[in-house]
């Protein structure tokens, strides 16, 4: 029995390695992108139109990178974080929201620029959907695209695992 428990929960440890470490190499592949691209935005308003919603990913996943490290940490020691985490989290829901919502408003009034608009606003729709990903519901069930809609289609979304833990 004992045995069997070490195996599941190095399955779930390799798992949750994996979703921290895959976080984090999105945000350093994103912004190494970005740098390559920058020179091509042109003016300072273009810039500062595309930083707003990358530093709002980046901060969103960094949020998720860190919760998937805590759980890592909760496998040997159960309780870590028990009793901040969902405070700390919680206020990071509600930030990241007014974020997301001042972002849309920000990137309309700052962009003179169609193309860098349309950039600025599927970055912003990307952080949106993490957002959702880690407060409300789960979005990330296969590599299937068809495995998300089905349970879109049939309401059988589940929460996320921090929607859980806020409760």
């Amino acid at each position: 029995m004992g045995e069997m428990m070490n195996i599941q929960k190095e399955k779930v440890r390799k798992e949750l390695v994996s979703l921290c470490f895959g976080e984090f190499t999105a945000v350093l592949s994103i912004w190494f992108c970005f740098f390559l691209l920058k020179n091509r935005l042109g003016d300072v308003n273009s810039l500062v139109t595309i930083l707003y919603p990358l530093s709002l990913l980046t901060f969103i996943l960094l949020q998720g990178s860190i919760y998937w490290a805590i759980l890592i940490r909760r496998l040997s020691k159960p309780q870590f974080g028990s009793a901040s985490v969902p405070k700390l989290y919680g206020g990071f829901r509600i930030l990241d929201l007014v974020l997301l919502i001042s972002g849309f408003p920000f990137i309309v009034w700052n962009t003179q620029s169609f193309q860098v608009a349309i950039l600025a606003t599927l970055i912003q729709l990307f952080a949106l959907i993490e957002w959702v990903n880690y407060y409300l519901v789960r979005l990330s069930y296969s590599l299937n695209p068809l495995v998300l809609w089905k349970r879109i289609a049939k309401g059988k979304l589940e929460k996320s695992k921090i929607a859980k833990e806020l409760g």
